[in-house]
């Protein structure tokens, strides 16, 4: 992984450091000096991280958060090569901007982060609420799928 390794309101620099075998080495050499292109993983992780900036406070609704996804690397590799995040010729040249693209996602992440009671999601208004799980997910940096165990009965309680 590399990037930027820290929350922003939080920390002041970030560092990337790469974890490899042997074998794989001048690989990762060969992307640093031939300057490769490095695609995003972020929809990946998109839902903890849109957790994050609920619970911080940056982000209130969907709208904000299509505007905070506009700054992020994924949204620049999905405009410099799109056919590899699955959008097609017409999408961009009917939505330039992506903004569909940007909304379908981040709904998707909330519908997650909903469906795991990390926050509350009013589709009708497109507003967020943080909720008491959600914020302890954040701050403990607890991924989304782990917090199941939190909020599922247990067996025992069968």
């Amino acid at each position: 992984m590399m990037g930027r390794a820290g929350r922003p309101l939080y920390d002041t620099r970030g560092e990337g450091i790469i974890l490899t075998s042997y074998q794989e080495l001048k690989y990762y050499l060969s992307l640093l000096n031939q300057q490769l292109p490095i695609e995003s993983q972020f929809i990946t992780q998109m839902a903890d991280q849109l957790n994050a900036e609920i619970v911080m406070g940056s982000i209130a609704n969907v709208k904000d958060a299509v505007n905070w996804l506009g700054y992020t690397y994924l949204y620049v590799r999905m405009l410099r090569a799109p056919h590899l995040y699955g959008i097609a010729e017409e999408e961009i040249a009917e939505d330039p901007l992506l903004i569909k693209r940007r909304t379908n996602l981040i709904h998707s992440a909330a519908l997650i982060l909903d469906k795991h009671n990390l926050i509350k999601y009013d589709k009708k208004s497109g507003t967020f609420s943080v909720t008491a799980l959600g914020k302890i997910a954040s701050h403990f940096y607890i991924k989304y799928p782990s917090c199941l165990l939190y909020t599922s009965p247990s067996p025992r309680d069968s």
